[in-house]
């Protein structure tokens, strides 16, 4: 299955999407903040991002933006009790706003491995 990274400060949270994306056959691997999550995404390429937006050391919202300037970027949903709009234009595949049901989890998570759609292969 899929190399999948969990960007969560929520213990509790972090451990229960580990728990349940492991129980779907995924590779997961967890950190804790934004410095975290960019060391990992660089040496282990993961092919999907779980991403808060509030965390510690560095905001999701820069992880994400630096995320964007990167090639091949990993497809990112964002997780977060925060409103959509404050990500403004940043290419996102998939966003939950917390709480969210264990349905909507899978459901983001699937269509964002889907394979994306690139200017060379989009015709």
């Amino acid at each position: 299955m899929s190399r999948i990274l969990i960007v969560e400060d929520e213990e509790i949270l972090a451990a229960a999407l580990e728990d349940i994306l492991e129980d779907e056959g995924h590779h997961v691997r967890m950190a804790r903040n934004g410095l975290e999550s960019l060391e990992l995404i660089a040496r282990e390429r993961p092919e999907l991002v779980l991403l808060d937006l509030m965390l510690p050391l560095m905001d999701g919202l820069t992880v994400l933006k630096t995320l964007r300037r990167e090639s091949p970027a990993p497809a990112v949903v964002v997780v977060t009790s925060c409103e959509r709009a404050v990500l403004g234009d940043v290419p996102i595949q998939g966003f939950l706003r917390k709480p969210f049901s264990l349905d909507a989890l899978l459901r983001a998570v699937k269509a964002a491995l889907l394979p994306r759609r690139t200017p060379s292969t989009s015709r």
